[in-house]
């Protein structure tokens, strides 16, 4: 107990204490490691303790210098013992504060993993959230798409689709009449025009926007197409309405189909407008002076006296005439009333000093003058004349006469014109009429100066075809800038209608199905190809489409050269970082599937994806860009999924809204050749091909080009109405793709396009007046001649001359029948003989002249 509270021997330590037990400090057991240690600890203090006695025999100095160094030797070794008892205590205190370390580590990094784990959770669990949030909101997009319609202008008639490309409605070429609405404010938009219209109890169906355009004072004018009835009624209803503090002004006309021939001459050209002056009188005013007479002239002239705008001039006699009452220094007013007095007239002239006397006076019955007139427009046209209509009896402001008349012809309005011109009429106040006739009919279109070059052998072709320049003509001219003016006119409707037809049919062109961005400003050298192959290219940004003009044959070169040129064509698109990672997993994969492992490249390292192709490519990769900006990308819900195409497992999937999922390439061909199937409407191939689902538009859209898109339209179109042969029926011109809607009750239709005349319900000519059975039979010499074989066959005594086939009926007399054809015939057996022996025939064949009594006689019918 007490050797532990003293401290180590330090001589035992180094083996050298000769003290043993007695030794006051302690001796542990284990300090020498082994005996050689010991032994060779116990020489060294052996020879230690004899230099030391040996020192402490020289000299007294020695022994103070040994105890000093003993001291010195205690001193350091309790330095020593000191620094490594601190340095253990460090030793300790580290090894501590590391096992804390470790500890506080060991705890946080537990803490992260579990905060790690938690933090996966709540990223999955938001995940899951957001996509179901997402797929609510892609099911809900793709439910309003199902119900989403697409408008818009095939062949001359506003179509409606709905999904699927299902026709909702249809308002046919013939119906189709514009709306020009004016005045709208320049920042007015499309959907506030359209609620203009739809507030008026309009389905959108009813109506479609064509064009917007803004004018030169600052405003924008509409063109609405709808049917002719619903125009009118809203011109009527909606003329003065107010739109933004802006008056709208509306009119109505007909809808010409977009880059047709324009006309020069107005709707009516076959309408004469017929004036002449009413009942008026003029009055002489003398004034003072000719100062005061010009003064008077200025003052008056223009002004309205008793509901009339009069004429006030300087009264001038003509020369070579005297008039005993004339006066130099007088005013004449004309188109005062007839019944006006002179004090009316006093009092509006508004002088102290003035003789007024009357000149003239006209005074005729209206209701008179409309009769005789007419009597004399009858005696010139007869049954040319459609309507007889007053248009003023001379009681506005300007006390003008006016009517209306309506010809079949322009010519017939022309020769009316003629007739009545430079006459004076009592029944007027032996007045003359003056005329307004619109000019013949005129249509016209310029051509560019390459396209008529491509295009020449077919213009000089189609002037070729012109065999009568009066019914129709056509003059082509070069204007001084180089293009040229084609320009038809003529008086035959129907003809000038049907050339119209094949000049616009020519001059459009026919579209290439193909578009890039790169086409919009073609190169020389591709122009240069083009124009080798004898054709003309156009291309138009907006539209996004390129038409070829020429000969088939050059056409058909020149669609060649494109499709080559296209599909060497690479364009290079840089992708956002975000969107690398969607192509990697998705992106790239399908459009390689779809396009081909060639056509599109993906470098990772500068975010660049370039492809090669048209704008079905480019199409497909701006959905997929898209596809990879959205803020959560959901993916299809996991599970077996049969594509209904392939019936294989759907790769790059693409879900509809009836949940059925395709291989992106197989609904793209299934699309892109829904124009050779004619199958419509578009629906779901699911379950067998039993689902029926209709695709909606924006699918169709995703997939196929605008080009490709408006193909499929017109194809739908025309399958839809092929298959109602009862419901619409086709313009009769050729190449004129107008429809018209058929009805029971018969009634003319006039085609906006060539101007053909049909009936409604039998689809042939007008025939106003008649029947459709009747205008049948009257159109069809096959017909006639078989009714007329069998009423001939019904009745007595009336045969047709075998010579000329007029009929003749035999009443009385002998058999010896004459034709007013020259022809002598044998009524018994009707065989043409010379007039020297017929009646030696009669005689020996048949006995005799007679079959009935004497004195008969014959009936030329």
């Amino acid at each position: 107990t007490d050797n532990s509270r003293r401290g180590v021997c330090f001589s035992w330590q180094k083996g050298s204490c000769t003290k043993g037990e007695a030794c006051r400090f302690s001796h542990p057991p284990k300090v020498a490691e082994n005996k050689a240690d010991n032994e060779r600890l116990r020489q060294e203090e052996v020879q230690r303790k004899w230099d030391e006695q040996r020192r402490q025999e020289e000299s007294p100095e020695a022994k103070v210098k040994q105890v000093r160094e003993e001291n010195e030797q205690l001193y350091q070794e309790e330095v020593r013992r000191r620094r490594d008892e601190r340095h253990r205590q460090d030793e300790n205190r580290i090894r501590q504060k590391e096992q804390q370390l470790r500890e506080e580590n060991e705890r946080l990094y537990q803490e992260e993993v579990r905060r790690k784990r938690d933090e996966h959770h709540r990223q999955e669990e938001t995940r899951i959230r957001q996509e179901e949030e997402q797929r609510r909101i892609d099911e809900e997009q793709r439910t309003a798409e199902a119900h989403r319609t697409h408008q818009c202008t095939v062949f001359g008639s506003i179509v409606t689709f709905s999904s699927g490309l299902a026709i909702q409605n249809i308002i046919a070429g013939f119906d189709c009449c514009r709306i020009r609405v004016k005045n709208i404010p320049h920042d007015a938009r499309s959907h506030e025009i359209e609620d203009l219209f739809l507030q008026q109890g309009l389905d959108v169906s009813d109506f479609h926007v064509v064009a917007v355009n803004s004018t030169s004072n600052g405003t924008k004018h509409a063109d609405i197409v709808t049917n002719a009835t619903v125009a009118q009624i809203l011109a009527a209803g909606l003329e003065g309405i107010e739109f933004r503090d802006e008056r709208l002004e509306f009119e109505v006309g007909t809808y010409n189909l977009p880059g047709g021939m324009g006309a020069l001459a107005p709707e009516d050209e076959n309408v004469l407008t017929i004036f002449c002056r009413g009942p008026s009188a003029t009055y002489s005013v003398a004034y003072p002076d000719m100062t005061t007479c010009h003064s008077k002239v200025a003052e008056l002239n223009g002004r309205i006296c008793s509901g009339r705008k009069v004429k006030v001039e300087i009264n001038q006699t003509l020369s070579g005439h005297f008039v005993p009452t004339s006066r130099r220094n007088a005013i004449k007013i004309s188109n005062l009333p007839n019944d006006a007095s002179l004090a009316l007239v006093c009092d509006f002239a508004k002088s102290d000093y003035l003789h007024v006397q009357l000149l003239t006076s006209s005074n005729f019955d209206i209701d008179a003058a409309c009769h005789q007139l007419r009597s004399q427009i009858n005696k010139v046209a007869g049954s040319e004349v459609q309507s007889f209509g007053v248009t003023s009896r001379g009681d506005t402001e300007d006390g003008i006469f006016s009517v209306r008349v309506r010809f079949r012809t322009w010519e017939c309005a022309k020769k009316v014109e003629d007739a009545l011109a430079n006459r004076c009429y009592h029944f007027v106040g032996n007045s003359m009429f003056w005329f307004k006739l619109p000019q013949q009919q005129l249509y016209t279109i310029i051509i560019p100066f390459q396209q008529y070059r491509a295009q020449a052998s077919l213009w000089t072709d189609l002037e070729a075809s012109i065999k009568d320049p009066k019914a129709c003509d056509l003059l082509i001219r070069r204007e001084p800038g180089g293009d040229f003016r084609v320009q038809i006119s003529g008086a035959v409707k129907a003809a000038i209608g049907a050339l119209k037809v094949r000049i616009e049919s020519l001059a459009s062109g026919e579209k290439f199905d193909q578009w890039h961005e790169l086409l919009a400003l073609p190169s020389a050298a591709q122009m240069r190809k083009i124009k080798d192959a004898g054709a003309f290219m156009r291309s138009d940004f907006r539209t996004r489409s390129i038409k070829l003009y020429g000969p088939s044959a050059a056409i058909t070169r020149a669609k060649a050269i494109l499709k080559e040129d296209l599909m060497s064509i690479q364009s290079s698109i840089q992708l956002e970082r975000r969107s690398v990672g969607y192509f990697l997993r998705t992106g790239l994969t399908a459009m390689k599937e779809v396009f081909g492992e060639d056509c599109v490249i993906l470098d990772i390292r500068s975010a660049r994806i370039t492809i090669r192709g048209g704008e079905e490519i480019r199409l497909h990769l701006k959905n997929h860009i898209a596809e990879s900006l959205r803020a959560v990308i959901v993916q299809i819900a996991p599970g077996n999924h049969i594509c209904p195409v392939c019936y294989d497992e759907a790769s790059a999937p693409f879900q509809l809204v009836c949940q059925h999922v395709y291989c992106t390439a197989c609904i793209r061909h299934f699309l892109t050749s829904a124009a050779e199937t004619g199958i419509f409407p578009l629906a779901c191939m699911g379950n067998n091909a039993t689902c029926g689902t209709l695709i909606s538009i924006p699918v169709l859209q995703k997939f196929l080009p605008q080009n490709s898109f408006d193909h499929l339209l017109e194809t739908v179109f025309t399958s839809y109405v092929d298959k109602q042969p009862q419901v619409f029926g086709y313009c009769k011109t050729p190449d004129c793709t107008q429809i018209y809607r058929k009805s029971e009750s018969p009634s003319p239709l006039l085609c906006p396009s060539c101007f053909s005349e049909i009936c409604s319900s039998c689809g042939e000519d007008s025939h106003v007046g008649k029947s459709c059975e009747e205008a049948r039979i009257f159109n069809n010499t096959a017909e006639q001649e078989r009714l007329s074989e069998a009423w001939i066959m019904q009745q007595s005594g009336i045969k047709k001359c075998p010579a000329c086939s007029r009929l003749l009926e035999k009443t009385a007399g002998c058999n010896h029948m004459q034709c007013p054809c020259g022809s002598h015939i044998c009524w018994r057996c009707m065989g043409v003989f010379p007039v020297a022996d017929i009646y030696r025939h009669m005689n020996a064949e048949h006995g005799g002249y007679y079959t009935q009594e004497r004195g008969s006689f014959c009936i030329v019918m």
